[in-house]
């Protein structure tokens, strides 16, 4: 697991956000331009896990900014993705750190520290229940990925 640069992972915004669909974006990796789009203007960070990309990205939007996760597969395809939002409310995002093998800490609202577990292949997940609220995904049974708040001490 490692946090890719710019020069390994970029994203160059293609459409700008209206007020029905969110920004999109083409992926560049390794400076070449991959036939793939990802939700998002601003890529917060790209963490390399196995052969697939964990991309954190933004809308650029002062007002209620959210942050989407997307799970890529090693062909920029999406496999397992959410958004972490809270109507009325806005975000930072800040990478706190990697746990190997595959735990990924960081911020978002205020200094609530989420924690991302990653897996390898789908693992079932009872959906509503088993991440916190502001979590939002499309109904799945099996995700690449949870989401949990990090108990701090």
């Amino acid at each position: 697991m490692k946090i890719l640069s710019d020069k390994e992972f970029l994203l160059k915004l293609m459409s700008e956000s209206t007020d029905t669909e969110p920004p999109k974006s083409q992926i560049w990796v390794n400076g070449k331009a991959v036939d793939s789009f990802i939700e998002g203007e601003v890529c917060e960070a790209c963490i390399g896990y196995e052969n697939f990309y964990l991309v954190f990205t933004t809308n650029n939007s002062p007002f209620e900014e959210s942050l989407n996760i997307q799970f890529l597969d090693q062909n920029c395809r999406l496999l397992d993705q959410a958004t972490l939002v809270w109507p009325y409310s806005t975000g930072s995002f800040t990478l706190i750190g990697l746990t190997e093998p595959n735990f990924i800490a960081f911020k978002f609202f205020e200094e609530t520290v989420w924690e991302i577990a990653l897996y390898p292949s789908k693992k079932l997940v009872i959906p509503y229940f088993s991440e916190p609220a502001g979590v939002w995904r499309k109904f799945r049974l099996r995700h690449y990925f949870k989401i949990s708040k990090k108990s701090v001490a």
